[in-house]
């Protein structure tokens, strides 16, 4: 992921998003009124409402009080059957972590990503040089980002980034956690970063990882050759919607490129699938990934 500290303030700000639980209650609650006959606009007017709120509640933006879901529900004449999936739709949507904070002047196409990881279901990752951002351990991600002095201001700014990199780790948690699949470069098992035990315990942390039945872990192997583009990070996300089409987050040291043309989407899904067949199925990325730890362990 994104890890340039060049913007001039050193503010962290949230990013707003509707989240798939939150704009699962709107559906609900937008399925309930539709049912009724009655438009947003005499429903809000009705409850001394602006239209725009209840619209911001039916979109999943905002998350209404309970309070107010009980009161909707009443309007709509919802018979009590109805009140336990809601009450269920809105603690999912109330236990979500909170919006990760980004850098004043972080990229449009960066916050794009961390919107999209808390909105989609499915992140499929081609990392050819380092170990991916949601996969990072914290000493591992100081690394990195001490390595690139060139690209960041003062070091001072780093903790800003570690945040920034463990808010979006927090889709890897909870009840209902994103999907990842990963294709790594074996170079990124063996290149020593931050040292022989800073990449130890990032082994470590891959291995725990991958025993998580929603992280599947392959590693590219040398003797494939060459594979794909081979050109940087490739980011692809799914969404949970068959009628949403996934997006494309293409990374390089200044910021990012997002793409959602069908056609290139679909391109690199292709060669996403590609590259999978390729690399070592995931108990032999495991066996590698421990060769390498001894390996570290011995020196």
């Amino acid at each position: 992921g994104w890890i340039s500290m060049t913007a001039s303030s050193t503010n962290l700000r949230r990013v707003a998003a509707r989240t798939r639980a939150k704009r699962r209650l709107g559906a609900f609650l937008a399925q309930h009124r539709k049912a009724t006959g009655r438009t947003g606009l005499s429903i809000a007017q009705e409850l001394k409402l602006s239209d725009a709120t209840l619209s911001r509640y039916e979109s999943g933006e905002v998350l209404p009080a309970w309070a107010t879901v009980l009161m909707l529900l009443g309007v709509y004449g919802a018979g009590p059957e109805d009140k336990k999936p809601a009450e269920e739709l809105w603690d999912a949507a109330k236990d979500e972590p909170a919006p990760v904070r980004l850098p004043a002047g972080t990229p449009k196409s960066f916050r794009r990503l961390v919107n999209a990881e808390r909105e989609g279901e499915q992140e499929w990752a081609m990392e050819p040089y380092t170990i991916p951002g949601l996969l990072q351990t914290e000493a591992y991600t100081r690394a990195l980002v001490e390595a690139a002095y060139c690209f960041n201001d003062p070091v001072s700014r780093l903790e800003t980034v570690i945040a920034t990199r463990a808010g979006r780790q927090l889709r890897l948690e909870g009840a209902d956690p994103l999907v990842v699949h990963t294709l790594i470069d074996e170079a990124a098992i063996m290149r020593v970063v931050g040292g022989a035990d800073v990449m130890r315990e990032q082994l470590e942390h891959l291995l725990t990882l991958g025993e998580r039945p929603h992280v599947t872990l392959q590693v590219v192997p040398f003797d494939v050759g060459a594979y794909g583009t081979m050109s940087g990070p490739c980011i692809i996300i799914k969404y949970p919607e068959p009628e949403e089409n996934p997006g494309v987050y293409l990374e390089y040291p200044a910021g990012g490129a997002w793409v959602d043309d069908v056609d290139d989407v679909r391109r690199f899904t292709t060669m996403f699938d590609a590259v999978a067949a390729l690399a070592l199925p995931p108990d032999s990325t495991v066996e590698l990934i421990q060769r390498r730890i001894r390996a570290l362990t011995e020196r």
